[in-house]
């Protein structure tokens, strides 16, 4: 009989749409549906995978690679049940069509779905089908733009005759991947399997390679990867006739059956054991558990059997918990060190709540006798679903009755069996209806990503998913680098750097402390000297503290970053600061420089901190020198000799020298004579010359010409554009400060000091001048000779018709 829409899942109260249905005036007040990203309300958020027509089921979830994650369901929009699926970046973007790509819509029906990663950021996805009548097993793989792999409709994996069932899936590490289903060809059903390569290619005998026919009925398996191309499976199975046991088998990557024919007995306890899952133990071997019955009541068991199929632990298995009235469910993940750690829905309080336990490589379990509560609150916890952490620990969801209504909660728990999120666990959704059957994956940063079946429409069942990080905190709590612009009319050599606040900066309880802000380390000589003489570390508390370069192995990036500023926060809706650049705009590039931001809620070491993405900018030198002056030539003995004034800025690189015949000559490579970093020149042969003079910076940029004529005297071209008044330099100052301004015609102009409430207090220039680049000195002396106090003051460049600023702080 083919399973109703939530039908056949593992034993949850049925829930009835009817009862979630509301009038019309309820209805009004649903929240909407779209979201550009990760939200943070649990109650109103979460981001909607598949919101159409008609009903969508039973999600299923794998990591994408790239801290997003991949879901498939099945899918009623089309009168028909069909296979979809949907990617979502680590933002929380759908990544495909709105609503999801169609990886099935043959005809008949397409039902539980489930998925693993193909190693190249798509998926692989298996499914019974009903295309011919009764149900068999096919496949189709997507890649990471959404697009079908295989042949339209998908690959079969298994048609013979009778019902295939219940497949499970896993990668096989070659882009391809390993499928395990119950098949009833012969009868009662039997466990088979089949490999099919990345090209869509099944690899063994066709419609599989028998893993158990022994007599009467094997059921669930479950499958894991053996490490070397290969699976290991479990399944329920009663060749016994009287009850079910647990029995497990593995194939090599050729399909080859390794171990004692038709699987070696895990448990053959008194009474049924049932629902096993299975993990590698990381040697080729694997860990199973089970719920048992063999006490009267069900509890949890766990056994490892190695890559020889030899059984490593207790006789029957390892208890992880006997505790009174029931434990059932469990589900396993590695804890990365040769154990597990296994999570179920437990009874031992009439109500249903959710514990683990952590086993180690020798069977040994870790933790409070019975098992750690992840959630003890009112009503029922169940379903239970689990993703490792990458830390020793793992990452627990369920559905949570403590609303009236099923919601989705989570828990982490550490490797040592402390729970690191809030008590009873976090809110992944709360929303109006019911949230049922959430499934999980690793978001690759040590939280995860979540995915359930949603009635908050109140008319039929949508997809919804919702990430938590690494804190327990829904969404990125992180902040977000909006632009990184050069600093305008300055000389170079800064940035400025504006970000998105944290979400968390305005929350009474977790509130951002400080941002700070890391510069990349340029890939260069002088770089590598300061990283050998500072070190690396990967703490940034440390690294803030001692000065040595901050390597975070799990971004995207391969920078080492320096800490180059801090701001505090102040619950603002942006910022920005003003940063150093390690590189400069050059004729030959823009050489960039990347930056990225820490949010801290506190300055203590170990506080939890987020990161922004990276993102880089480049600094320009928007100000050239100025005029080399006084520009003077005396002709002598055959030579002209040529002088000038020395120019005092600090990123000065030389003078270029030019001659022509009159004085509208254009200056340019055919008639340059001379560049040099001296001031005075001897230009051998006949008098009668112009010249012009010109001051070039590091950078490139040279400024207007000086003008000499065969009578000796001095002029300026007019070569300068635009009005520009450089940011003081320096700014804090504590005993002088330099402005540069420029002029783009002579023109009466006056620079000026005023404070913050409009007073003036001090003229640095006045009057007419002449076009070009201009320089005056502030220091810190007001025009009744008195030293200025400390404080925020304005730079003024007044000119008929225009006005422009700059801020200036001066020191004690």
């Amino acid at each position: 009989m083919l399973p109703g829409r939530i039908g056949s899942l593992p034993r949850i109260a049925r829930v009835s749409l009817a009862a979630v249905l509301v009038s019309a005036v309820l209805l009004s007040t649903i929240t909407g549906r779209s979201h550009a990203a990760w939200p943070h309300d649990p109650n109103n958020g979460n981001v909607p995978i598949c919101a159409t027509t008609g009903d969508q089921d039973y999600p299923t979830i794998c990591s994408d690679g790239a801290g997003g994650a991949i879901i498939t369901w099945y899918d009623y929009r089309s009168g028909n049940y069909d296979i979809y699926a949907q990617r979502v970046n680590a933002a929380g973007v759908a990544q495909w069509i709105a609503n999801g790509v169609a990886v099935c819509t043959a005809a008949g029906i397409q039902v539980y779905p489930t998925i693993c990663s193909d190693g190249a950021g798509g998926a692989i996805i298996t499914w019974y089908d009903y295309r011919g009548g009764l149900a068999d097993i096919y496949a189709q793989r997507v890649n990471a733009a959404g697009a079908p792999q295989w042949t339209a409709n998908g690959v079969a994996i298994c048609t013979a005759v009778n019902d295939q069932s219940s497949p499970v899936i896993v990668a096989d590490g070659a882009s391809g991947a390993i499928i395990t289903w119950t098949d009833a060809r012969s009868g009662p059903t039997d466990i088979y399997a089949q490999r099919v390569n990345s090209a869509g290619v099944p690899q063994w005998t066709v419609n599989g390679v028998a893993m158990c026919t022994a007599s009467n009925t094997q059921q669930s398996p479950s499958i894991t990867s053996d490490g070397a191309g290969g699976a290991i499976v479990v399944w329920s199975d009663l060749r016994n006739g009287s009850n079910y046991d647990i029995y497990v088998q593995r194939v090599n990557s050729g399909g080859t059956p390794q171990w004692t024919a038709n699987g070696v007995a895990i448990c053959t306890a008194a009474n049924n054991q049932d629902y096993p899952t299975i993990v590698p133990d990381g040697s080729g071997g694997a860990i199973m558990t089970w719920e048992d019955l063999r006490g009267g009541s069900y509890d949890v068991y766990a056994q490892r059997v190695n890559a020889a199929g030899t059984i490593l632990w207790l006789g029957d298995g390892n208890a992880i918990s006997t505790a009174a009235n029931g434990q059932s469910l469990p589900v396993i993940t590695s804890d990365g060190a040769g154990g597990a750690i296994i999570a179920w829905q437990d009874n031992r309080v009439s109500l249903s709540d959710i514990y683990a336990q952590r086993v180690s490589p020798a069977g040994a379990t870790q933790w409070t006798a019975d098992g750690v509560p992840l959630s003890t609150a009112t009503d029922n916890q169940q379903t239970p679903t689990i993703t490792s952490d990458g830390a020793g620990g793992s990452i627990i969801a369920w559905n949570d009755g403590r609303n009236g209504a099923y919601d989705v909660y989570a828990q982490r728990i550490s490797a040592t069996g402390n729970t690191l999120w809030a008590y009873n666990g976090a809110a992944i959704s709360t929303a109006y209806g019911y949230q049922l059957y959430p499934t999980i994956t690793t978001d690759g940063a040590g939280g995860a990503i979540l995915t359930w079946l949603d009635a908050r429409n109140a008319v039929d069942y949508d997809i919804y998913a919702q990430r938590i990080e690494r804190y327990g905190y829904l969404g990125d709590p992180g902040p977000s680098i909006i632009s990184v612009k050069d600093v305008p009319f300055d000389q170079g050599g800064e940035v400025k750097v504006g970000w998105n606040p944290s979400y968390l900066d305005a929350d009474p309880v977790a509130g951002i402390y400080e941002y700070r802000i890391w510069r990349s380390a340029p890939p260069n000589a002088a770089s590598a000297r300061a990283i050998l003489a500072r070190g690396v570390t990967s703490d940034p508390d440390d690294a803030a503290r001692s000065g040595r370069f901050l390597s975070l192995p799990s971004s995207a990036t391969t920078y080492l970053w320096e800490l180059v500023g801090r701001q505090q926060a102040y619950e603002l809706s942006g910022y920005s600061i003003v940063t150093a650049t390690t590189s400069d705009s050059v004729g030959a590039g823009n050489p960039r420089t990347a930056f990225m931001l820490e949010a801290g809620t506190s300055t203590y070491p170990s506080s939890p901190h987020w990161f922004s993405a990276p993102d880089s900018g480049y600094s320009v030198d928007n100000l050239p020198p100025s005029i080399p002056a006084p520009f003077t030539a005396a002709y002598v003995s055959g030579a002209t000799h040529l002088h000038w004034g020395e120019n005092t800025e600090n990123d000065l690189a030389g003078y270029r020298l030019y001659r022509g015949s009159s004085s509208g000559f254009t200056p340019g490579p055919g008639n340059l004579i001379s560049a040099q970093p001296d001031t005075g020149y001897n230009d051998a042969g006949a008098a009668g010359s112009w010249y012009k003079l010109s001051a070039i910076d590091a950078h490139g940029n040279e400024s207007p010409y000086a003008v000499l004529g065969p009578n000796g005297t001095l002029d300026t071209d007019a070569g300068v554009a635009l009005l520009a008044l450089a940011r003081p330099s320096p700014s804090p100052a504590s005993r002088t400060s330099v402005m540069h301004f420029s002029l783009p015609r002579a023109e009466s102009a006056r620079l000026a000091i005023y404070d913050p409430s409009g007073r003036r207090v001090r003229v640095l220039i006045e009057g007419p001048l002449n076009a070009g680049v201009h320089e005056a000195t502030f220091d810190l002396i007001d025009d009744a000779g008195r030293r200025v106090p400390a404080g925020l003051y304005f730079v003024r460049l007044e000119t008929p018709g225009r006005c422009l600023s700059a801020r200036l702080v001066a020191l004690p």
